[in-house]
């Protein structure tokens, strides 16, 4: 695996640009992104919906650290 195929993640870890949790963190990105308040609710309401709570969850985790990030 070469060094340019890997990317850091908010909590510090590297994983392949393909990983899943790479996925996660650029979806949680994208909602930070959108304009409104009521947009990221909405967006993440249909996330809870077609995935469940826990998923929904996990992508306000991944935000909270994000916008944690950013302010600091």
């Amino acid at each position: 695996m070469s060094a340019a195929a890997l990317v850091q993640l908010v909590d510090g870890k590297f994983v392949t640009r393909d990983a899943e949790e790479w996925r996660h963190e650029c979806e949680a990105r994208y909602i930070l992104s959108l304009s409104s308040l009521a947009e990221r609710r909405r967006f993440l309401s249909v996330i809870e919906s077609k995935r469940g709570i826990p998923a929904a969850d996990a992508l306000r985790w991944t935000m909270t650290l994000l916008h944690n990030e950013e302010a600091t």
